[in-house]
């Protein structure tokens, strides 16, 4: 199957509101509170607008899989990705890593010279993708961050 990322759209709200409170990724998550839906709204609308944030979604033919967004800070893009539940366990966490490594220099993300990710150490499918993507690993208080230079 054909996987592809593709740019968030205004049209994306419910299904990023559903994936972002799913009960797994709110474990996983640095804010572990359940988001309330007109909460979302306001912070998608934000973050649409945001010339910082590069946001998208893997599709697998046509149905949407996961997400990753890249928060764009002096030349460092802090990663935030999820995948769907029904889609967790084959693989697209560490297929999406490897796209979105393509997709920054494709889409020529101003100034971004390296990729960071942050893994609660308890994530141990999320620090494999990274891994299995080349990230280096750096063992920090309560975290693990990956780092990949562009």
């Amino acid at each position: 199957m054909c996987l592809s990322l593709r740019k968030v759209t205004a049209e994306d709200v419910d299904l990023l509101y559903e994936w972002a409170n799913d009960r797994t990724v709110r474990q996983n998550a640095f804010h572990t509170e359940p988001i309330l839906y007109e909460n979302h709204v306001k912070w998608f609308a934000k973050t649409l607008a945001d010339k910082t944030v590069y946001h998208y979604i893997l599709c697998a033919g046509d149905t949407p899989v996961g997400q990753i967004r890249f928060n764009v800070t002096d030349g460092e893009a802090l990663i935030d990705y999820s995948i769907g539940a029904p889609y967790r366990g084959c693989g697209y966490g560490k297929k999406l890593l490897a796209l979105a490594k393509k997709q920054v220099v494709l889409d020529k993300i101003a100034g971004v010279v390296k990729l960071v990710g942050q893994v609660k150490y308890e994530n141990h499918a999320s620090a494999r993708a990274f891994e299995a993507c080349g990230f280096a690993r750096k063992e920090l208080d309560g975290y693990i961050q990956y780092e990949y230079t562009l």
